[in-house]
């Protein structure tokens, strides 16, 4: 029917559509509404559109939009206070960057910048990290930052969490409740 956004039992049983737009679906720690953005990552610096973001409740199926700038796999802290999303600025030669915004909307507040590509924000358990996919050290690996979730605001530079070689990229990060990072590592060779 066109496509959209399902949720389902853990079971496999009950798809139910929920919105017939949208990518990238979040959970709310509480598990009452689910965040999207509006735009497909096929390739993050050859997008040709801005991704807005939206809010789904799930008890009322009231949509709500978060930002109508560019905001790609968003993710609620883990007090849903915030939200942290990927976007790439209008300005040329900028690459994509971390931001967050208060979980109802408002001003959004930079977490990096520079001419790095930093994309796939995810929350610490506790709510005092964000760790990201960046290219910051040459190849892409993780890393963190440290962040007060209540504004958004970092408190020291970002640092690598994994080191892995050349011609090898660490994306699709995501965290357990207890702190476990899983990611997968994608290794190219071109002649």
């Amino acid at each position: 029917d066109g496509g959209g956004i399902y949720v389902m039992n853990s079971n496999g049983e009950s798809p139910t559509r929920i919105a017939d737009f949208g990518y990238s679906p979040s959970w709310s720690p509480d598990g009452q509404q689910i965040l999207i953005g509006t735009e497909k990552i096929p390739q993050p610096s050859t997008r040709p559109t801005k991704s807005e973001l939206w809010m789904i409740n799930l008890n009322t199926r009231q949509r709500q939009r978060i930002s109508e700038g560019d905001a790609l796999q968003p993710t609620f802290s883990p007090h849903q206070k915030r939200i942290a999303y990927w976007s790439r600025p209008d300005r040329y030669g900028q690459r994509e960057h971390i931001w967050t915004i208060p979980a109802n909307g408002g001003q959004a507040v930079a977490v990096t910048d520079g001419s790095f590509t930093d994309l796939n924000p995810v929350w610490s358990p506790d709510g005092k990290y964000l760790y990201f996919s960046s290219n910051r050290g040459g190849s892409t690996n993780i890393w963190r930052v440290p962040i007060d979730e209540n504004t958004g605001v970092t408190s020291g530079a970002p640092e690598a969490v994994t080191a892995i070689g050349a011609n090898t990229s660490v994306l699709h990060l995501s965290l357990s409740a207890n702190g476990r990072l899983a990611y997968s590592a994608q290794t190219e060779n071109r002649n």
